[in-house]
């Protein structure tokens, strides 16, 4: 339905909105909205396309309260449905999401989100070949804040994800932010993320069967365990000089297991290596050796294991009015392993000894009084 032409020398295309919605009332607000976005537009020579070739439909509807209750000062009820289609007519998002988000008297917030994914092809999980099936699956997500006018601040958040397959994704999130002095103001920002993809593209390889138009589209279950902090210190010697301190540790693992291939375009089920006639073993490297239909392919070690931080440390110098002076201090620290253990809360610890670049950066600039 969409061909290549690879004469062209340009791409034509288009995206059009269309949205009506309802902002004012006391109690119900709703809005629809529908995009079209041809196949031909293509907008990665000028900047970043997220997604095209689609035509969604989405409509929202609200109910809220904002008048002041025993218990709670507002609260929002609230409804979603979006859904998706390729030019082709091929079905790439069903989701239905209710939610909650209730204010309470001394300002605390808390929200909640379910959300209900239906069984949709999906034009990316192969990367460029066939459509592959996507299993339906639920997302609960909720958070907890407490004032925003409080001196110091505080959320935390969880979300669980699973599907059919046995996928699942359990992912944990909390911020403190505090000042101890009106000179200093700490905050931390801890991330824990543990995820089992049963979707995991690896490779594509060539000599596949007549149902996968053929090709072998690889694909594994993947572990991927992921920790992180984002941690965040001003001080302010004086008006004119202060210092900001960032620093991000970062760790994730993944391990791969239950290498397979796509059984055939518009499925999700694969042949797993190791059954069906096909053989998979490790060599002393850590490749993987296939044997399927009569041939041989190897599929490299996708394990890794990172210990990574990012750092940045400010002396800002007003020095004279308008005229400031910039003092950097920057470091990009990564190491990354093969062999992939499950990462520990200690690999956060670890990622500060970790070798790499060390930036020291000057800058300044000039008031010049001319008039």
């Amino acid at each position: 339905y969409s061909r290549i032409d690879r004469t062209r020398t340009s791409m034509n295309g288009y995206k059009a909105i269309a949205g009506f919605e309802r902002r004012s009332g006391r109690h119900w607000l709703w809005d629809t909205e529908i995009t079209a976005i041809s196949p031909g537009l293509e907008t990665n020579d000028i900047g970043r396309t997220l997604s095209g070739d689609g035509l969604r439909h989405i409509f929202t509807l609200r109910y809220r309260e904002t008048q002041p209750g025993t218990l709670l000062r507002a609260y929002t009820l609230g409804f979603n449905v979006n859904n998706e289609w390729t030019y082709d007519k091929d079905h790439i998002v069903r989701l239905f999401r209710p939610s909650v988000a209730l204010t309470f008297k001394n300002f605390w917030a808390l929200s909640a989100v379910v959300s209900r994914n239906l069984r949709v092809l999906d034009p990316a999980l192969t990367r460029g070949g066939p459509l592959m099936q996507r299993p339906a699956s639920w997302t609960a997500t909720a958070s907890l804040t407490n004032a925003a006018a409080s001196q110091t601040r505080w959320s935390a958040s969880a979300t669980a994800i699973s599907n059919e397959d046995g996928g699942h994704v359990r992912r944990a999130s909390a911020l403190f932010s505090f000042r101890p002095s009106p000179r200093w103001q700490l905050s931390l920002e801890p991330a824990l993320d543990r995820t089992s993809d049963v979707q995991q593209y690896i490779t594509t390889v060539s000599g596949g069967r007549l149902e996968s138009y053929g090709q072998r589209y690889v694909f594994s279950t993947v572990d991927r365990t992921t920790l992180s902090s984002e941690i965040r210190a001003g001080f302010t010697l004086r008006p004119d000089l202060n210092i900001d301190v960032y620093a991000e540790p970062f760790a994730p693992s993944g391990r791969y297991s239950r290498f397979g291939e796509l059984i055939r375009g518009g499925a999700r089920e694969r042949i797993d290596y190791g059954s069906s006639g096909t053989s998979i073993e490790r060599d002393s490297s850590g490749e993987w050796i296939v044997r399927a239909g009569g041939t041989e392919f190897r599929v490299r070690n996708p394990d890794f294991a990172v210990k990574s931080l990012r750092s940045n440390v400010v002396l800002r110098w007003e020095w004279r009015p308008g005229s400031t002076l910039y003092l950097v201090w920057q470091q990009n620290h990564e190491r990354r392993d093969a062999a992939a253990a499950r990462t520990g809360v200690g690999d956060l610890f670890r990622a500060f000894a970790v070798p790499g670049q060390t930036v020291l950066a000057v800058k300044s600039s000039f008031w010049l009084p001319i008039r």
